[in-house]
């Protein structure tokens, strides 16, 4: 497989992809379901949520017609719970108007490593109006390599979140421009 194998499909209608998010989530987070902060439950949940918020869209990759991985995001505005979560406050540029959150992102197994995400994400930000871009990532996650690889992509840590539970972790709050090329292109 390429990554030029691979269409992807945006969809701004959580009702039209609900159930081929929830079977992807499964299959890329398999081995954490486990833990109470990456249950089925707990990810349906902060989907509906996020589905219903203002600017919620997703892009999902397909290999023949299998999805194989997904991302999605929604505009935060000043003021977003997103921002008052994090330990100290983030640069003024990415508070003052609205921002684009990617909320998730992940592809399956055996298809990481190959430009799928990063393909992913590209064309999730790619008609966005936001200037600037947010997400966070545990920085444990992947041995650290996922917050390596986001760096690769143009981000950088803008701050730190509190955890809303004990069992879930500290994440980084990291931010780039939208327009903005990456490095490994």
């Amino acid at each position: 497989m390429t990554v030029e194998a691979i269409t992807l499909r945006s969809f701004t209608d959580l009702s039209d992809v609900r159930e081929t998010l929830v079977g992807l989530y499964t299959a890329v987070r398999a081995e954490l379901l486990h833990l109470p902060n990456y249950k089925l439950s707990t990810f349906a949940e902060r989907l509906d949520r996020h589905g219903a918020e203002p600017g919620w869209e997703s892009v999902i990759a397909y290999e023949y017609g299998e999805a194989v991985g997904y991302a999605y995001a929604n505009t935060i505005e000043p003021g977003n719970r997103w921002w008052s979560r994090l330990i100290s406050p983030p640069p003024n540029i990415y508070t003052s108007g609205p921002v684009v959150a990617i909320k998730e992102i992940g592809v399956v197994q055996k298809r990481r490593g190959q430009g799928v995400a990063q393909r992913i994400h590209d064309d999730l930000l790619e008609s966005r109006a936001e200037p600037y871009a947010t997400l966070c990532v545990n920085g444990a996650a992947g041995g650290g390599k996922v917050q390596e690889l986001y760096e690769r992509w143009g981000y950088v840590t803008i701050g730190r979140q509190e955890p809303l539970s004990p069992d879930a972790p500290q994440l980084t709050c990291m931010g780039r421009s939208v327009s903005q090329r990456f490095q490994n292109r």
